[in-house]
């Protein structure tokens, strides 16, 4: 477990500094505005249902041998960390874009 911990930990981190640095590399070589370079990469961050299907996909075909159940356990892990704090990225990503407020006030408007 410890292993499995350490090592979902580190697959996050890697995937979160992933995800945001190179949206920011790519926004930045596409020459997007600013608030896709800065806020982009948080609004990215949550996904999970086909990692758990290829994790479990792999345990299955390499069998269960405690190298992969140190892999499935680290990547479920790194999922559960992922799904825990993702959804309060993007919430800030989107407000601090402007997104959330342009969403609400065209369903706001669409309601009348």
């Amino acid at each position: 477990m410890q292993t499995a911990g350490l090592i979902a930990l580190l697959i996050t981190l890697g995937r979160f500094s992933g995800k945001i640095l190179g949206s920011c590399l790519g926004a930045q070589i596409s020459h997007a505005p600013q608030a896709i370079k800065k806020y982009l990469g948080m609004a990215l961050l949550p996904t999970a249902g086909v990692t758990v299907g290829l994790v479990l996909e792999a345990g299955a075909v390499f069998g269960q041998t405690s190298l992969s159940q140190v892999m499935v356990n680290a990547v479920l892990g790194s999922v559960i960390i992922n799904e825990l704090l993702s959804p309060f990225f993007v919430r800030f990503a989107l407000f601090k874009a402007g997104e959330a407020k342009r969403i609400i006030r065209d369903l706001v408007k669409g309601e009348e």
